[in-house]
């Protein structure tokens, strides 16, 4: 992959619907350049595919981190048992047996057990456990920062079964889903400017670096006394804009980033480490390499599968609810 590829994989992991025309324009290429480059980023594996369902911020659901060095014989293994629960998401094995178990949590209340699950499963006697932040707002400079409401409007018979029909491609078209709801194209297109709008409506792009051959590095920044972690993220996606794929924030890991580095060269790899190791409120980082991950169904992707939610009178929070235990 080249920096352009790169930057279309965050662009279109931000906006999965974007047109064409707008994603060429971003990019500073023609349209039939950028379907092109879509077209070979998902024959090699790299795009793994665009989906949708309600979002994590309209569920009021935890998204969560777990990591640590594992013990186990064999990662196949350990791969498979983690799957045994409906909360995992993905499982990225890194280097020297470093596990890292994304999870998805209902409610908080299932926290202790998925995390007593998660040691057992990856045989990782000494975890750490990471609550992502989702009001962070560290995105690259070119895209839009997520922020989780006070409230969302209820979702309509409508909206789920729009969401449904987009399950396995976030990118059809109004008209073929027009033609699968039975509303009007104008319909549609109205009711998901104001899903995503909403941010009840979660479209996402899975991507896997290392099928492009790149260098994908998972790198732990431990940060001084007293820094603002935001302003830290923020000041290391402005500098590496194209190299960072993403920095994550934790609201029980105060001085703690999650930062992801992506290069087809490993000069380039050692450059941004070490000026990240120097950065005046860094104190340590320590990195490992991303081998491979696996991805998992949960609970969120049964959702809705075209049920009809309670009455408006039930209340948004009250859906909501229901939604979670279904």
């Amino acid at each position: 992959m080249d920096d352009t590829d790169r930057k279309l994989l965050l662009l279109i992991s931000a906006e999965p619907r974007m047109h064409l025309r707008e994603l060429a324009e971003r990019l500073g290429i023609s349209r039939q350049a950028a379907h092109h480059r879509i077209r070979v980023l998902t024959e090699i594996g790299v795009i793994q595919g665009m989906t949708a369902g309600i979002s994590i911020y309209y569920l009021d659901a935890v998204p969560l981190v777990i990591f640590g060095r594992s013990q186990t014989a064999s990662i196949a293994a350990t791969l498979d048992r983690l799957g045994k629960s409906e909360f995992t998401r993905i499982a990225v094995v890194a280097g020297g047996n470093y596990l890292y178990v994304i999870g998805e949590l209902r409610d908080t209340s299932e926290l202790d057990g998925y995390a007593e699950f998660v040691k057992r499963a990856a045989e990782m006697p000494e975890p750490t456990v990471g609550l992502y932040s989702l009001d962070s707002e560290l995105s690259p400079k070119y895209l839009d920062g997520g922020k989780r409401k006070r409230s969302y409007k209820e979702l309509s018979p409508l909206d789920l079964r729009i969401i449904s029909s987009l399950k396995e491609d976030a990118r059809m078209s109004v008209a073929d889903i027009a033609d699968m709801v039975g509303v009007s194209a104008k319909t549609v297109r109205r009711h998901l400017e104001n899903m995503i709008s909403e941010g009840s409506l979660d479209l996402n792009v899975p991507w896997d670096p290392p099928s492009g051959e790149d260098v994908y590095t998972l790198v732990h920044v431990n940060l001084r006394g007293g820094a603002d972690k935001a302003e830290v993220g923020k000041r290391l996606l402005s500098k590496y804009p194209i190299q960072v794929a993403f920095i994550r924030t934790f609201i029980n890991l105060p001085g703690f980033l999650l930062c992801a580095l992506c290069s087809d060269k490993m000069t380039e790899t050692r450059r941004v480490l070490r000026e990240i190791g120097e950065d005046e409120d860094v104190q340590a980082i320590m990195f490992n390499l991303n081998y491979f991950e696996r991805k998992y169904s949960t609970w969120r992707d049964k959702l809705p599968e075209g049920r009809t939610p309670p009455s408006k009178k039930a209340g948004t929070r009250n859906l909501r609810s229901r939604l979670r235990t279904q």
